[in-house]
């Protein structure tokens, strides 16, 4: 099933490059920055998470960042580093360590993985709307990624 949604992925990706931005396998930072990553934060990626790294990075979709690991020491990291952005929020209290931020908003929407519901190396993308309530927006990574494309294209 993820060869498939992979493959739409990659698809609906190449299909929009004008309002995607995305790096390449040959940015990706390896398997040591990823398990440092996981490490640090108390979590173990996704599955769907982990295959766009390694594929794409990171990058942006409009002028939204999806949060990438840098490969820089986490400490002198910012901008959209997954680790810097998301102990950030720890630390705010804007999430629990049962959620990843993957991405916001200028709306002020939080999209993040939920991983109170991880299962065979999956969980939901929920979005945190500015009043604070929480919805289901994605049922995995994958599915992010292509909701948040067909989105910028209207």
């Amino acid at each position: 099933m993820n060869n498939i949604k992979q493959f739409k992925v990659k698809e609906v990706i190449a299909d929009n490059s004008a309002i995607v931005n995305f790096g390449s396998g040959a940015d990706w930072v390896g398997d040591e920055w990823i398990s440092m990553a996981e490490e640090r934060l108390g979590l173990q990626f996704t599955d769907s998470y982990k295959w766009f790294l390694s594929n794409y990075r990171g990058g942006e979709i409009g002028s939204e960042e999806i949060y990438s690991v840098y490969g820089i020491d986490f400490e002198s990291a910012n901008g959209g580093d997954i680790v810097f952005q998301n102990l950030q929020s720890r630390s705010s209290g804007l999430i629990g360590a049962d959620s990843l931020i993957v991405s916001e908003t200028d709306m002020g929407e939080v999209f993040y993985l939920d991983y109170k519901f991880f299962s065979n190396g999956e969980c939901p993308v929920r979005m945190r709307l500015p009043s604070g309530q929480s919805v289901e927006y994605a049922s995995d990574f994958y599915d992010y990624l292509c909701e948040r494309i067909i989105c910028h294209m209207s």
